[in-house]
């Protein structure tokens, strides 16, 4: 009679082998996960800061003052703030979208959940002939994971 079956001897070792590959793969993809968390909020606030540093370039530059930390929420901006509107993809005032409960749910529960905040940095330097600038840091600060995030960015402002 011939007996085919299993020792526990091999069936320890089968589950060592299987638990020593498994739990490398599952942090692996832990990581990685984490990974795509963080690039998402990080390019997320540094597209923030550009559009902030563009609508600085067109400002007046004596309109361009120090807004100080914590800074100002990107939710329920205020309509003169950079933010608000958000977008209008129409030619009229009725497609202005804002960053509200109402008109963008999905993105404003983003912003509110992260707590995405900008504010502005402001040196004024002045060269004696009329010519000024001002270096503006643009700030923008996020919560993930119960730690505050910072993304700095700085533009130069001629006063031309």
């Amino acid at each position: 009679m011939k007996k085919s079956g299993m020792s526990l001897l091999e069936i320890v070792i089968a589950m060592s082998i299987a638990i020593t590959i498994f739990i490398p793969a599952m942090n692996m993809f832990s990581t990685a996960g984490q990974a795509v968390f963080k690039t998402r909020n990080f390019s997320f606030a540094n597209s923030l800061a550009r559009r902030i540093s563009q609508h600085l370039m067109v400002m007046r530059f004596e309109d361009i003052e120090e807004i100080p930390l914590p800074g100002i929420s990107l939710c329920d901006a205020p309509v003169g703030s950079f933010f608000g509107p958000f977008f209008n993809n129409t030619g009229s005032s009725a497609g202005a979208k804002r960053i509200t409960q109402a008109d963008m749910p999905d993105f404003y529960n983003y912003l509110a959940h992260h707590d995405f905040r900008y504010s502005l940095s402001v040196s004024n330097v002045s060269f004696g002939d009329g010519d000024e600038i001002k270096s503006v840091g643009v700030l923008i600060t996020w919560n993930e994971n119960n730690k505050d995030m910072m993304y700095r960015l700085y533009v130069y402002v001629p006063s031309l």
